[in-house]
């Protein structure tokens, strides 16, 4: 903890020379602002984290609390906009969504194919039941109380749908939790959502930009996603053991972690090929992975690949979290309509997918853990709050408190969570 503090002065000195250089263009100006937007995130990052950890609550909602402070400095007479910086910045972006990519690599190389498959029926079942409450309740509470009617109602609805998987998957690998039975429920109905998510965004998408849904267009997007799960299969049997034998030939542990890195990228890329989620990719390619043998020196080393990713990872998921509270505008909070928005959306979010977790049926499941460890939304969430934006379908206020909607649930999930892992 002390190391992290040592940081201070960086964070300070970073504080001083942004604002100057925020508007400044160039090539090494840009350089400039990418290396001083790091320090300020890893190093606020690390202090809340920090004290997050001593309040007793997850690392990644003092985060998500670091950058709430980075995207209001405004208020404290800053004359920049940290969000507005990250938003502008390809690599910042780039870094955050790797994060993600990642942190699902490594909860599939811990996680078997097998596992997931004994509990693909009631994980169908969350996913189904988290889908339609979400979506169903969102739409009437819309219509009832005149902020979201119509198309803009099933857009909030659908928002509210989406789990955020990478974050409830950096909590269970931090209790070490990721491979008993309800935690196997989660991953599999939230990477299920993110399929449903998907096409429901593809399906409004069409209607906002035609003004119909095209029968033609879903079915190419449905088309590409089972080709995409039809080409990882056969890679996995055709290419990677070729691969696996040639990388063994060599004496250095850290071939592993190129091969892993660069199969995880791929197959991150054909899913958003394919019109999902990169990082459903990402975690197809762990599970595939899983079954491999990484030998090196005649000792196994899969472990060490995790071990060799894992830094990179938390410091790429840093930026992710942080990232998101930079989206928060505390300023909406004056407005009483904004509030009440925030708190009708967030009653339907918890609630909605706490539920969905009783739809496991057998015995060893911790059904209300299940259904929290749905609540996150974060990253499918807010794609849809973006694109719904820039499509004046939703208005600043509107979003403003669906991203407010997302952070709370990034946090509530997890305090609400974590007391029940002991369960699982």
């Amino acid at each position: 903890m002390r190391y992290r503090f040592r940081r201070l002065p960086w964070l300070l000195l970073a504080l001083v020379l942004l604002p100057p250089l925020a508007n400044a263009n160039g090539a090494s100006e840009a350089f400039t602002h990418t290396t001083l937007l790091l320090i300020l995130f890893l190093t606020l990052a690390d202090i809340c984290g920090v004290i997050a950890e001593r309040l007793g609550v997850t690392e990644l909602v003092g985060e998500i609390t670091a950058g709430i402070i980075l995207g209001n400095l405004s208020l404290l007479g800053f004359s920049f906009d940290a969000g507005e910086l990250l938003r502008g910045s390809e690599f910042m972006e780039y870094a955050a969504e790797l994060g993600i990519v990642l942190l699902l690599f490594i909860v599939g190389l811990e996680s078997d194919m097998r596992d997931l498959l004994k509990v693909g029926r009631n994980a169908a079942s969350v996913a189904a039941i988290g889908v339609i409450l979400p979506v169903l309740l969102g739409v009437g509470a819309g219509a009832v109380l005149g902020f979201a009617d119509g198309l803009t109602g099933w857009f909030v609805g659908a928002m509210l749908a989406a789990t955020s998987v990478g974050i409830t998957a950096k909590l269970l690998r931090e209790d070490h939790v990721v491979s008993t039975p309800s935690a196997r429920v989660i991953l599999g109905a939230a990477v299920i959502d993110d399929v449903v998510g998907i096409l429901l965004l593809a399906v409004l998408a069409s209607i906002v930009t035609t003004g119909g849904v095209s029968a033609a267009g879903i079915a190419i997007i449905v088309l590409k996603a089972g080709l995409f799960f039809v080409a990882a299969v056969f890679v996995a049997h055709r290419i990677l053991p070729a691969a696996v034998s040639f990388a063994a030939l060599s004496k250095h542990s850290s071939i592993w972690a190129g091969l892993a890195l660069s199969f995880a990228l791929i197959m991150a890329q054909l899913a958003a090929f394919a019109g999902l989620a990169p990082l459903i990719g990402a975690f197809l390619a762990g599970l595939l992975l899983d079954d491999m043998v990484f030998v090196v020196g005649g000792h196994e080393a899969k472990h060490r690949v995790e071990e060799m990713l894992q830094p990179m990872t938390d410091i790429l998921l840093s930026i992710f979290f942080v990232g998101i509270g930079c989206q928060v505008q505390l300023s909406v909070l004056a407005q009483p309509s904004v509030l009440l928005m925030i708190v009708v959306l967030f009653v339907i979010a918890l609630a909605s997918k706490a539920v969905a977790g009783f739809a496991v049926r057998g015995e060893g499941f911790d059904r209300l853990g299940i259904g929290l460890g749905m609540v996150p939304r974060g990253e499918v969430g807010l794609v849809f709050a973006a694109f719904a934006l820039s499509q004046q379908v939703f208005s600043a206020q509107l979003f403003s408190a669906l991203v407010f909607v997302v952070l709370l649930t990034t946090i509530a999930g997890p305090l609400l969570l974590s007391p029940r892992l002991g369960r699982f």
